[in-house]
């Protein structure tokens, strides 16, 4: 995921002070790191391990249609979807680590991504989501047409063509170095992340990932072709 540059100005002390710019840029660049972390993460606490490819009770059933792809012009809104998905989120985690710490990110992850979803959904005109290699959320599952493409681990963008004529995509996510303090080995977590996701996934299943690892997709569905 891509990190945002992070400022913050507390101190009172002038710009030109070298000491204050190197502690400012090393909080910066920490809180970066962190964020991009944060944005990769998919869903909420879990207390059994569940299928990413269950039904979850919404109705998605559609299929893929073989041999069928979306217009370029549907390609071009499914991918805007994404972008708005991913900028609105990451605003919501930059504003919560850089005024209240990585804890309050892990909440906004929690309790505000899910919503974050539905209201860009609402103003695309389409569904979207996140689902994850191994989940967080019971609720956050791959679509019907999408079941089978992530049972494969598709790493691949996929455009297609459903059988309710509507456009969609899965979109991978790829692990970053910077995730890797808090989805990579166990021994590569920092303590005090380890801590708060103990407190918040009990069960989490979404550790132990390599840099470059598939972690998880964006999965959209218009009814634009």
């Amino acid at each position: 995921m891509i990190a945002s540059n992070l400022s913050l100005r507390n101190d009172p002390r002038p710009l030109g002070d070298k000491d204050y710019m190197s502690n400012t840029t090393t909080k910066s660049i920490k809180l970066s790191l962190l964020f991009a972390c944060f944005l990769s993460m998919v869903g909420c606490s879990s207390k059994e391990k569940f299928d990413p490819v269950v039904a979850s009770g919404e109705e998605r059933e559609a299929t893929i249609v073989p041999g069928q792809s979306p217009s370029e012009e549907a390609k071009a809104e499914l991918l805007a979807a994404k972008e708005a998905l991913f900028t609105r989120l990451s605003g919501r985690l930059m504003e919560a680590i850089a005024n209240r710490g990585p804890a309050a990110a892990i909440a906004v992850c929690q309790q505000e991504a899910p919503t974050i979803a539905k209201e860009v959904g609402a103003e695309q005109g389409l569904q979207i989501g996140r689902v994850g290699v191994r989940l967080r959320n019971p609720n956050n599952v791959a679509p019907s047409w999408a079941a089978e493409l992530v049972r494969d681990k598709t790493e691949l963008p996929m455009f297609v063509t459903l059988d309710n004529g509507h456009a969609a995509a899965l979109l991978p996510i790829k692990l970053q170095t910077q995730c890797l303090m808090c989805h990579g080995p166990n021994d590569q977590i920092p303590q005090m992340i380890q801590e708060q996701l103990t407190r918040q996934y009990p069960n989490d299943q979404a550790t132990g990932f390599q840099e470059g690892e598939l972690r998880g997709w964006f999965w959209i569905d218009s009814p634009n072709t």
